[in-house]
C-alpha cells in the first residue's frame, strides 16, 4: 500500500553511485518523499546515448515525463519542487545567497583529489563555525536546506572512498553530518533520508538504488 500521496509519475534519475551530486540528489528525494527509478551510467562521452538527455554530458540527469533536467541544481531544484513538505530553499534572501554559495563550494569539490576534499570540508567547518545574523540550528544555514543535501554527498562518497577521516577529523563537520544522517523526512514519510544515498556496497557494484517512498 502506499505510504503517503503518489506522485503522478515515477521519475528517473541517471547518475553513478560515486558522484557526490548523484548522491545530493538521492538525499533531496529521501526528504521530500519522491519516488525515482535509478540508471547507473559510466558512459558520458561525446558519443554515449546519455548526450541526446544532457548534450554537454553533465550529470546527474533528472527525467520527469517529457521534462529533463541535468546538473546538481537543477536537479534538486526540481526534486524539491515536486515533492512533498516544506520547501529546502531558504526563505530569507541574505541567508539563501549563502546557500548557493555552500551549494557552489560543494559543486566544485573534487572528492577524489585529497587536496580538493581537504580545502572544501576546511570551508565548510568555517561555515558551521560562523553564524549569518541570527540563524539557529544545526545546519549549513540553520534550518535544513539543499546546502546540506549538495555537503551530505561529498560527505557520503568520502565516506565511502575511505576517507572518512577528512570528515570525522573536523568537528563540526563531523557533527553536522550525524546530524544529517539522523534527519527525519521533511515529507513526514517514515523513511530516513540518509539511507536513499548510496553506500559502499552500492559503489563497489556500480548500482543505485531506486527509491520507493510512496508505492509499496
Amino acid at each position: 500500500m502506499p505510504i503517503g500521496d503518489h506522485l503522478r509519475d515515477v521519475q528517473d534519475l541517471y547518475g553513478s553511485p560515486s558522484c557526490p551530486h548523484t548522491n545530493a540528489v538521492l538525499l533531496v528525494a529521501g526528504e521530500k518523499g519522491v519516488d525515482l527509478n535509478c540508471h547507473a551510467e559510466t558512459d558520458w562521452g561525446p558519443s554515449s546515448s546519455i548526450r541526446a538527455m544532457s548534450p554537454l554530458g553533465i550529470g546527474p540527469i533528472l527525467k520527469d515525463r517529457d521534462c529533463i533536467n541535468y546538473g546538481l541544481v537543477a536537479c534538486m531544484s526540481y526534486v524539491d519542487d515536486k515533492g512533498f513538505g516544506p520547501s529546502l530553499v531558504h526563505r530569507n534572501g541574505v541567508t539563501r545567497a549563502r546557500m548557493w554559495r555552500e551549494i557552489t563550494c560543494a559543486q566544485n569539490c573534487d572528492v577524489t583529489d585529497d587536496a580538493s576534499l581537504s580545502a572544501s570540508l576546511d570551508i565548510l567547518e568555517e561555515t558551521l563555525g560562523s553564524p549569518l545574523g541570527n540563524m539557529r540550528g544545526d545546519f549549513v544555514c540553520g534550518q535544513y536546506t539543499l546546502a546540506d543535501c549538495a555537503w551530505a554527498g561529498v560527505c557520503q562518497v568520502a565516506h565511502n572512498m575511505g576517507k572518512a577521516d577528512a570528515v570525522t577529523s573536523r568537528a563540526k563537520v563531523n557533527s553536522w553530518f550525524s546530524s544529517v544522517q539522523s534527519h527525519p523526512s521533511t515529507s513526514k514519510e517514515s523513511i530516513n533520508p540518509y539511507g536513499c544515498m548510496s553506500t559502499k556496497a552500492d559503489a563497489d557494484a556500480g548500482t543505485i538504488r531506486e527509491i520507493r517512498v510512496n508505492t509499496a
